[in-house]
C-alpha cells in the first residue's frame, strides 16, 4: 500500500507533493498528460495576492508571498542548482462600483485584522495613484504598492515545485486514473482541478472556462499592476511590451478548451 496518491501533477499536485514529502511522507503522483497541454496553470496569469474577503485566504496569500520570495533558496536542488523564477512584484488593484463596494468594505475589516498591507481609496483619489484609470461608474479601490502582491512566471514555479518534490522523494508517473477503486493507498490526494468530476462525480466541481487575451495598446505602461475592474469583470495585467486581459465572461461545464473568440 503506497502513503500518499497525488491525482493530478499539476501546480497544485506539485506543491502538495512538495510540502507532504519535506514532512516525510512517501508520496506518487500520478499524472495523465505530463505536457500538461489541458492544465490549467500553463494559462493563467500567475498572480499572487493577499485581496480577499476571508481571512483564511489573507493569510494564505500573505504565506504565498514570503514562499515566492524565498523560492531560490526553498527550492534549491542538487542537480539544478537555485531556480530561475521570474517574479514581478507590481501589486494588485481592484476596482468597486457601487454594487460592489459595500461587500470590499466589510473586507478590508478582514484586510486590517490580518495585516494585509492595503491602501483604500475614493474613486475621486484613485487618479493621483494611477492616472492611466478611467473612473467613470466607480466608488472605491484598493491596491498595495508595497511589492506584497504580483505575479510570478507558472511554468517556472510548476517546475521548481516539481523538481525539488522529486529530490525529496516524491515520483510523478504518467497514469490516467479513471476511479478511485485503482488506488490503494493510506492518503488520497484529488488535485484533478476542473478536470475532477470526470473522476469523483459527486464532487460538485465543473470546468469554469475563461478566454485570455494577449492584446497590444498604443502606451505601454510596464508599472501597472494586475487590475480587476469588477463592475465589468474584465482583469488585465502587463506582459513584456504587451498586455493579458481576460473576458468576464464564462461558460460553464464546458466540454471542450476553444477560446471564445466572441468575447473579446
Amino acid at each position: 500500500m503506497d502513503d500518499v496518491v497525488i491525482i493530478g501533477g499539476g501546480i497544485i499536485g506539485a506543491s502538495t507533493a512538495y510540502f507532504l514529502s519535506k514532512e516525510g511522507r512517501k508520496v506518487r503522483v500520478f499524472e495523465r498528460d505530463p505536457t500538461y497541454k489541458k492544465a490549467s496553470f500553463p494559462l493563467s496569469l500567475g498572480g499572487f495576492r493577499r485581496q480577499f474577503f476571508q481571512k483564511e485566504n489573507i493569510l494564505l496569500g500573505k504565506f504565498a508571498k514570503e514562499f515566492i520570495f524565498q523560492l531560490p533558496d526553498l527550492l534549491k536542488t542538487k542537480k539544478n542548482g537555485k531556480p530561475t523564477v521570474s517574479t514581478v512584484p507590481n501589486g494588485y488593484l481592484l476596482l468597486f462600483g457601487p454594487e460592489h463596494a459595500e461587500e470590499q468594505y466589510e473586507a478590508l475589516k478582514n484586510h486590517k485584522a490580518c495585516d494585509a498591507e492595503t491602501k483604500n481609496v475614493k474613486a475621486e483619489e484613485l487618479q493621483n495613484f494611477f492616472p492611466w484609470i478611467n473612473t467613470d461608474g466607480l466608488e472605491t479601490a484598493t491596491f498595495t504598492d508595497n511589492k506584497v502582491e504580483g505575479w510570478i512566471d507558472p511554468h517556472m514555479f510548476h517546475a521548481a515545485l516539481k523538481n525539488k518534490a522529486i529530490e525529496l522523494g516524491a515520483s510523478f508517473e504518467k497514469k490516467d486514473i479513471k476511479s478511485i477503486d485503482e488506488i490503494n493507498a493510506d492518503t488520497i490526494v484529488s488535485a484533478a482541478g476542473c478536470w475532477t468530476k470526470e473522476l469523483l462525480k459527486d464532487i460538485p466541481v465543473v470546468p469554469q472556462k475563461h478566454t485570455v487575451f494577449r492584446v497590444k495598446c498604443p502606451k505601454h505602461i510596464p508599472e501597472m499592476p494586475l487590475t480587476g475592474d469588477l463592475p465589468s469583470g474584465v482583469y488585465w495585467r502587463p506582459e513584456g511590451k504587451e498586455y493579458l486581459a481576460g473576458s468576464p465572461n464564462s461558460k460553464f461545464d464546458a466540454p471542450d478548451l476553444e477560446p471564445e473568440w466572441n468575447d473579446f
